[in-house]
């Protein structure tokens, strides 16, 4: 059964692992893929994390433990789940929420990439979430991340474009002076498609430490704040033109929106 429209822009398979890094809407987009594709058939959908991550809202089903006992577990219940499955070692308390910072909300512990490995074969796709962002739309790794697993299928580096326009500064840019550093970028400089770009193409910048055979696929989120779908467009092929392959590592750029429900707003190269 082939997936939705976000999984086929992204270029995902059943049966794959995708790590998501960056900023600008991370979990989200991996919750949004994981509704997708638990819907599409591809179950169980499983979503963790190889650093820390906030615990679901709801229903969701959540399981805890040690990967080992988790993983059978899952093979025990295969895909007998009402929805998409986040997998944690155990509940670190709780942490304000970035997106609404009155909120607090359950943070929860993930796995090293070798924990997580126990997962793969048990998936009909597996979501993983290699980094935090401080909740800002646009960061740089830092020394020790992100935590992408060697063998992951698929890396889809994600920017907020509701960076565009704003200064490089720390009240924007998560680690802003090793943003400017990979982006060729002077701080309070105001931030274009160009400075994404070369953040995707720089060695220590969003594709960092990524596979070299996996996927690597740049997701420009929150495309609903740009105006036009030319501007879209044309935001696109700036950022292609610097990063896209063979010159880079994306094989592709997405432009997304997840306000109001998932949606793919444009995608370059085109199929």
């Amino acid at each position: 059964m082939s997936g939705g429209p976000l999984a086929r822009a992204l270029g995902l398979r059943r049966g794959q692992a995708a790590a998501a890094v960056g900023a600008g809407g991370k979990t989200s987009l991996l919750e949004a893929l994981a509704a997708e594709c638990h819907a599409a058939g591809w179950r169980p959908a499983l979503f963790t994390t190889t650093t820390k991550i906030f615990a679901p809202a709801g229903e969701a089903p959540l399981l805890l433990g040690e990967a080992p006992s988790l993983s059978q577990a899952l093979g025990s219940l295969g895909a007998n789940f009402p929805g998409p499955v986040t997998l944690a070692r155990g509940r670190l308390g709780e942490a304000p929420d970035p997106a609404e910072p009155a909120r607090r909300r359950v943070k929860l512990d993930g796995f090293t990439p070798e924990e997580a490995s126990l997962f793969r074969g048990r998936a009909g796709i597996l979501l993983i979430e290699a980094d935090g962002a401080r909740g800002l739309s646009i960061k740089a790794p830092g020394p020790e991340e992100p935590v992408v697993p060697a063998w992951a299928d698929a890396v889809l580096g994600v920017v907020g474009l509701t960076i565009l326009g704003a200064p490089l500064d720390e009240a924007h840019v998560f680690r802003a002076e090793r943003f400017g550093r990979a982006a060729g970028l002077a701080p309070g400089a105001p931030i274009g498609p160009e400075a994404i770009g070369r953040l995707a193409l720089h060695p220590e910048g969003l594709f960092k430490g990524a596979p070299g055979g996996a996927r690597k696929v740049l997701v420009l989120n929150q495309g609903d704040a740009v105006p036009g779908l030319e501007n879209l467009e044309r935001i696109a092929y700036i950022t292609w033109s610097i990063a896209g392959a063979p010159r880079g590592p994306a094989e592709v750029v997405v432009c997304t929106s997840l306000r109001g429900g998932a949606r793919v707003l444009h995608r370059y190269p085109a199929d």
